[in-house]
């Protein structure tokens, strides 16, 4: 009898020790895990961070390509109102001094 209790005890310390065993790679396991999930979290924001980076570099090249295409257009008819002005002002001088020159 004090030969199964002694067995029985035995196979009670190691069952405890497989256990003990057991629960301590559980905790690494899941140690690892949330280490792994920062990394990751990290990881994820950085990849975000450098994607909205390219992007709003991109939509900033887009947009100044467009303003630089609204002011040539902008400057071209600023360019043009100034020729039609100019010719209009050489005839409005003209008309202006025939007028005087009729009336006087």
């Amino acid at each position: 009898m004090d030969n199964s209790i002694a067995a029985i005890l035995e196979m009670d310390k190691k069952a405890r020790a497989v256990s003990d065993e057991a629960a301590e790679k559980a905790k690494k396991i899941l140690a690892d895990a949330a280490e792994k999930k920062a990394r990751l979290a990290a990881e994820s924001s950085q990849n975000t961070s450098a994607e909205n980076e390219k992007r709003q570099r991109e939509l900033k090249e887009a947009s100044d390509k467009e303003i630089a295409a609204a002011e040539k257009a902008a400057e071209e008819k600023c360019r043009m109102l100034d020729e039609k002005m100019a010719a209009g002002k050489d005839k409005w001088k003209k008309e202006i001094l025939d007028n005087i020159l009729r009336i006087g």
